[in-house]
């Protein structure tokens, strides 16, 4: 046989990180045989499949050749029908593989959208600056929103840009289109999901472990179910930054109260713990108030058409998130029928993943006994209209036959009779429907055998029973049979989308049925001896790449159907365990969140479906312009009494707790503000000097020789030539916070400690000084301006005046109206509080914040680069001759810069270099 010729890569559709890696192959057969499937393969997967080879291939183990062969055939074979869908996937990438691959790179490129967001709104408006402003900003919009929505992202208010929107709502769109922290949220969020769908596309999500019929062992395939293992990696390594960020920061409270924040999180419901048992509360008496309304529990698992699932041969390359999208929006449908029919239902639904990813949801309702079947009917109907024909479809072809059957037939509108014909009739031909049928048959029988035989045992344990206690005179235990679930009726049309199962309350609680699918989805607790049905592995371990899967495709798992609010329920428990509060009217229901008592709060909200309607809901306050897009904030602040005129007339009319008194409750007394770890702690420790946070990390360890005050600053003060009367007075004058400069150094006592600095750690020592005066004036001017005593424009007020008033301001005089001091500047009228001396104000409270410190930072930087351009190594002040200013200082300088008054000025000016004339 002739020796084998490589190919041509170059002649080959491969990407060049493939050619690369096929490249380091020094196996003519292997070289060949891995370049010509991955030509196959579409390009931007190329190099995902090369790697893995090489992987495989390297490996030091017998036979590493021949497995990654064999991976990459058995992979081509199992991709090979789905390479259309994988070429759409890949065809719609939101952006270049090279950048969707890296997270740093995919961050850094927020910043370039959003400057090319900018730069095409800026020209959008200079082409349309004939229009109105409100027409600008639409079409401003249009085309910004238009270029943004090419990459997926969700652009703000997209799908409602046809209604008479707000113009606010363009500017606050806009503002985030020109964000880079907006876009790198976006970016982040969409190429997480686009990596997990190539995951699952390429088959790297689905059933692991498996059952071989030739080794009659169970095997592994070495992928994951659920979600890929890179998405668990990726929101491990979140998890573990999230908590490395949480025990860094503390909580430091309005009355000084400091926490840490990893403990405050703990105590809240991001603690899995603490959301489980909050759920596992709101189900288990959910179910006894739906004992006492008489209502039946039904369980419902409701599953999405074969398009959705990956491991389907007819899926279309749909996500995760579009099966949700799928589920929510049929559900919606439904909820309203039921809503028009009026059916009252309530309870609870849990979202979970099939092993390839595919949601499915499990819902758990109490309805009337007398209404279940028709909320069956509806929500089945429902549920099953998608893709109906495929459920038909799996039970064989659709043929036709003849038959010959009786049939009415009219005769002259004078009565009927039975007449025999013969038509031809539809029927499945090879169905699978018979075989399931035939299967359930068998598994009835079992059961019913089971059944009966668990019957005749407690029969024959209670005869020895009865016996045994007349021996020992006393009453015989009463043993009953042993339940044994019947099969469910598995081979009806709708069963692969539709379940529905009756709960028996003789055979456990409701609570306790979906128990199993609470811990599942949060943290796996107490499921170490249970087993999927989906993957066969263990539930306590699949927990985290269901979280995961969660967090990739952002899917709410719980909600309470029917359910008052539970934020009033955990706002109201946020108050004082076991205090009462004086309000009578929300003092009931405080007292029901306060123990627990889930049952009594419904009950007093108004009572299950009450919906809107109920007796109280959460108290907002709204900030206008509250973040840097200039949106309206709310924050939650407490509870509040729902007096709406509706809402009052629904509750009367269902006859239940109605609250008619406007009322209200702040839950939230006390305002916490996130910092550093310890720096509460630093903050006490230089509160006489009142140093900002960021400053307080500079230590004498820099070019300074701490000291402790003692035998050895004796010696060091000996040296310098100081005897011991001089040391005491020295030593006194130090501890009193005096400086003292000897032989260009400086020597001072700052918390026990002698410090002795030199030329760099007195520039420093300035630098922190002057830091702090700028700060403090810095909060003062903010202070000022914050209060009534800061002049404020008003030019409205013109219209109040009188003629002579006006007059008076035109001549620049003052006018004193309603307690205020109005005056003219230029066309503009402000006003400030009139100071009334008999009845002072108080001081006006200055509080240096953060804010303060980094811009007096910046400030001083600057003005030490001015400095240094001029060969200075201090900044200097501004010399007044005359009482004007004749030569400008660096510090008023570059407060100037930053305030866009004046231009900066660099080591590049004609006066800096000596040019001069």
């Amino acid at each position: 046989m002739a020796n084998p010729i490589p190919l041509d890569l170059d002649a080959l559709n491969l990407s060049s990180i493939a050619k690369g890696l096929i490249s380091s192959i020094t196996d003519i057969d292997d070289f060949n045989y891995l370049a010509s499937n991955l030509e196959k393969v579409p390009v931007s997967l190329q190099s995902r499949m090369a790697r893995k080879y090489i992987d495989r291939y390297t490996e030091k183990k017998a036979g590493s050749q021949f497995r990654a062969n064999t991976w990459m055939r058995r992979t081509i074979a199992r991709l090979k029908p789905r390479f259309g869908v994988l070429l759409s996937i890949t065809h719609n990438m939101p952006l270049p593989w090279h950048i969707l691959s890296s997270v740093e790179k995919t961050k850094k490129h927020a910043g370039t959208l959003a400057l090319e967001c900018l730069e095409k709104a800026l020209d959008v408006s200079e082409q349309n600056q004939h229009l109105p402003y409100e027409k600008i900003v639409r079409l401003t919009y249009e085309g910004v929103a238009g270029y943004a929505k090419q990459f997926g992202v969700n652009v703000p208010f997209y799908d409602m840009r046809e209604d008479d929107l707000p113009q606010a709502c363009f500017e606050i769109a806009l503002l985030k289109l020109q964000c880079d922290k907006w876009w790198a949220r976006q970016l982040k969020t969409l190429r997480k999901q686009f990596l997990e769908l190539l995951e699952i596309a390429t088959g790297q999500v689905g059933k692991d472990l498996y059952y071989d019929k030739k080794s009659q062992k169970p095997k592994r395939r070495g992928i994951s179910p659920y979600s890929s293992k890179q998405a668990q990696r990726e929101f491990s390594f979140a998890q573990a930054s999230g908590r490395q960020f949480l025990e860094m920061m503390e909580l430091q409270s309005s009355d000084g109260d400091v926490i840490n924040l990893i403990e405050a999180v703990k105590s809240g419901m991001a603690n899995p713990a603490n959301r489980r048992n909050e759920l596992m509360l709101r189900i288990r008496e959910t179910e006894e108030l739906a004992d006492e309304m008489g209502y039946v529990a039904m369980f419902y698992t409701i599953t999405c058409p074969a398009r959705f699932h990956a491991n389907a041969s007819t899926w279309d390359g749909s996500t995760p998130k579009d099966a949700q999208n799928y589920l929510t929006t049929t559900w919606a449908r439904a909820r309203s029928k039921l809503n028009r029919r009026e059916l009252k239902y309530f309870g609870v639904r849990v979202v979970e993943p099939h092993a390839d990813g595919c949601p499915h949801w499990h819902m758990m309702l109490f309805m009337p006994k007398n209404k279940l079947q028709e909320i069956n009917a509806i929500l089945r109907w429902y549920f099953i209209q998608e893709d109906k024909n495929e459920l038909y479809d799996r039970y064989g072809p659709e043929l036709t036959r003849a038959k010959v059957f009786n049939k009415f037939v009219d005769i002259n509108t004078h009565g009927t009779h039975i007449k025999t014909v013969e038509a031809c009739v539809k029927y499945h031909a090879g169905t699978e429907k018979t075989k399931l049928f035939k299967i359930y048959k068998q598994k009835r029988s079992e059961w019913g055998f089971a059944k009966k035989k668990a019957n005749e045992v407690a029969i024959q344990r209670n005869k020895e029973e009865a016996e045994k206690a007349k021996v020992e005179k006393r009453e015989p235990k009463k043993f009953k049979a042993k339940n044994h679930k019947a099969p469910t009726k598995f081979y009806r049309t709708f069963s692969p989308r539709f379940d529905a199962v009756k709960l028996d309350k003789s055979k456990g609680s409701a609570a306790a049925y979906i128990a199993k699918y609470i811990s599942k989805n949060i943290d796996g607790y107490m499921l170490t001896d249970h087993v999927d049905a989906d993957t066969g592995e263990n539930l306590q371990e699949q927990a985290n790449p269901v979280l995961a899967w969660a967090s990739t495709w952002n899917i709410r798992q719980f909600q309470f159907q029917g359910s008052p609010s539970v934020t009033v329920w955990r706002e109201l428990r946020r108050m004082p365990k076991g205090k009462p509060i004086k309000d009578e009217i929300i003092e009931p229901i405080r007292y029901a969140a306060d123990n627990a008592n889930w049952k009594d709060y419904v009950k007093l909200q108004g009572g299950m479906c009450i919906g809107r309607a109920a007796n109280f809901k959460s108290m907002y306050e709204d900030t206008p312009m509250g973040n840097d897009y200039a949106e309206v904030v709310r924050r939650i602040k407490g509870v509040v009494t729902n007096i709406d005129y509706k809402a009052m007339l629904t509750r009367l009319f269902n006859n239940v707790h109605n609250v008619t008194d406007a009322t209200s409750l702040k839950t939230r007394l006390i305002e916490w503000t996130r910092q550093l770890k310890g720096t509460a702690e630093k903050l006490a420790a230089k509160a006489s000097t009142n140093v900002g946070a960021a400053d307080l990390s500079w230590s004498s360890g820099n070019n300074c020789t701490p000291i402790a005050v003692g035998s050895s600053a004796e010696l060091i003060l000996d040296m310098v030539g100081c005897d011991k009367k001089d040391i005491e007075e020295v030593k006194k004058d130090l501890n009193s916070g005096k400086r003292i400069a000897v032989n260009g150094q400086t020597y001072v006592v700052q918390d026990g400690v002698l410090q002795i600095w030199d030329d760099k750690a007195q520039i420093k020592e300035l630098r922190r000084q002057s830091i702090e005066s700028m700060a403090h004036n810095e909060a003062q001017n903010d202070a000022i301006l914050s209060s009534d005593s800061a002049p404020t424009q008003c030019n409205n007020m013109f219209y109040s005046f009188t003629e002579t008033q006006i007059s008076s301001l035109e001549n620049g005089d003052t006018v004193i109206s309603n307690g205020r001091v109005y005056f003219t500047r230029g066309l503009d009228l402000y006003s400030f509080e009139k100071l009334d001396l008999e009845q002072p104000k108080a001081a006006i409270k200055i509080q240096v914040t953060e804010k303060h410190y980094q811009a007096a930072r910046e400030q001083y930087d600057l003005a030490s680069q001015f400095a240094s351009v001029d060969g200075r190594s201090l900044p200097n002040s501004t010399k007044f001759k005359k009482g004007h200013a004749d030569v400008i200082g660096d510090l008023d300088l570059a407060r100037l810069v930053l305030s866009g008054e004046a231009t900066a000025i660099s080591d590049n000016d004609w006066y800096a270099m000596d040019l001069m004339a």
